[in-house]
């Protein structure tokens, strides 16, 4: 846990670059019960941990720390210096995001970014990469939602594990029922149809015959090896980036045979090799499944 000896709270410090989405993420601390404070020189820290928090006697303390003042990211790093020294262990949260993502929100912004100071000669990316190395916790705000930071900042700061194992999360539809949003889609209407097969054309991809004639396609074999190797690609990129959830999502026509077929068979892959994974089949949940619904090509 992330503790201020001397007050007993825990306590979260939040650094990054300007518009990276520090103080909204404080917003969404204080509503989780988090005492807040915004843009605080880090020469001011220890003083109100040290006094101000101890006496109020409060449990849990989030601070955006203010790094673009006259000492910058230097006098910064001298703070979390004398902190660990002391036996101080603030979880130590890193808020970024990408440069067109700051660009947009910097020219959207009500006011001008401020000018680099003394203590900024570099570049903010390069002048804050010590701080950012040292961070018990890098979110990247481009695409991660203040929910989903928040939750990672409560779990790092309040000793859950670190570790993040990103859950593989696989969905099978039917196009004629529109695609949803996923980090992977692929279209698998290239695979023989079984609607066509009469004696399959009742069944689903959840019935042995059908799935045993949809996966003995070298097509469809070789579809699920190269998204079992695709996920497992990405998921160590994914976990490196704090990323929990890799959605992954299989069409074909109607939902029925061929997409629900190599999503079972991709579940099968992935947990065979102790990937987390779960699977829906949405055309189905949904009662669609009908006998004798005319598929697309």
């Amino acid at each position: 846990m992330a503790i201020n000896e001397r007050s007993g709270a825990t306590v979260v410090l939040l650094v990054g670059y300007r518009y990276s989405g520090r103080s909204l993420a404080l917003q969404r601390l204080e509503l989780a019960g988090y005492t807040c404070v915004d843009n605080l020189p880090p020469a001011l820290l220890p003083g109100y941990l040290d006094h101000g928090a101890s006496a109020d006697r409060i449990g849990r303390i989030a601070v955006a720390l203010d790094t673009e003042g006259p000492g910058g990211p230097a006098e910064t790093t001298l703070l979390l210096d004398r902190m660990e020294n002391e036996g101080k262990r603030p979880c130590l949260v890193f808020i970024e995001a990408g440069d067109s993502v700051l660009a947009e929100r910097r020219s959207s912004g009500d006011e001008l970014a401020a000018p680099e100071g003394e203590g900024m000669p570099l570049s903010p990316r390069e002048a804050m990469a010590p701080i950012r190395a040292r961070a018990d916790l890098v979110l990247d705000s481009s695409w991660m939602s203040p929910l989903e930071e928040r939750d990672r900042i409560i779990a790092a700061a309040e000793g859950r594990s670190r570790d993040v194992r990103p859950t593989v999360e696989i969905m099978s539809f039917g196009f004629k029922h529109g695609a949803p949003a996923g980090d992977v889609s692929i279209d698998v209407r290239f695979i023989p149809n079984p609607y066509y097969v009469s004696a399959l054309r009742p069944l689903s991809g959840l019935d042995r015959a059908c799935s045993g004639y949809v996966l003995g396609h070298e097509s469809a074999s070789a579809t699920v090896e190269a998204l079992r190797s695709l996920v497992r690609t990405m998921l160590p990129a994914y976990a490196a980036q704090g990323r929990h959830v890799l959605k992954v999502r299989i069409g074909c026509t109607g939902g029925q045979h061929r997409s629900v077929a190599v999503a079972e068979a991709l579940r099968a892959a992935l947990a065979a090799d102790g990937v987390p994974c779960s699977v829906r089949h949405r055309e189905i949940e949904a009662g669609r499944h009908r006998a004798g619904g005319a598929p697309a090509p």
